[in-house]
This record gives C-alpha cells, sequence and structure tokens, in this order.
C-alpha cells in the first residue's frame, strides 16, 4: 500500500454491535499502513483498537476512536461515544 506524504487522520465512532468493531480493527491495520508505521506500531495498533473496543460495559457501547499519524507513529484515542 502506498504511504501517505502528510499527516493523515481518521476518526470513527463504532457502534456496539460487534461486526462493526471486527471491520474496525481491520481498518485501523489499514490506516497505519497508509500512514508508514512500522510493523510493531501496526501489531500495537491492531492491539489498541481492539482493547478500546472490548472495554466499556463489556464491549456493549458505542466507541469513538481517532486514530492520527504522523513520521510512521500512529496515535490512537478512545472514548465511549455520546451518540
Amino acid at each position: 500500500m502506498a504511504e501517505s506524504p502528510r499527516r493523515v487522520d481518521l476518526r470513527l465512532t463504532i457502534p456496539a454491535s460487534a461486526p462493526f468493531r471486527e471491520v474496525a480493527v481491520e481498518l485501523a491495520v489499514k490506516f497505519a499502513e497508509y500512514a508508514g508505521a512500522s510493523k510493531a506500531t501496526i501489531d500495537g495498533v491492531s492491539k489498541a483498537v481492539a482493547a478500546a473496543l472490548g472495554g466499556g460495559a463489556n464491549g456493549r457501547e458505542a466507541v469513538d476512536l481517532v486514530l492520527s499519524a504522523a513520521g510512521g507513529d500512529v496515535t490512537v484515542t478512545a472514548r465511549p461515544s455520546r451518540d
């Protein structure tokens, strides 16, 4: 996959239903790959997103995710959705 030439951000609101959670992890991995992250960083992003989606009332709450990338580093921020 081609790398992004600039800083990129991805914002997702993941509903409580399980199928969307699996897609969110896959999308986060693709985002990290596009951002030029290392294999270790990509693995960390995958685990961070999966953990964020598994938390909060045992995974029964919607979650807002923000993924930011700059210079091969990816930051994952998660919080319960207000929707």
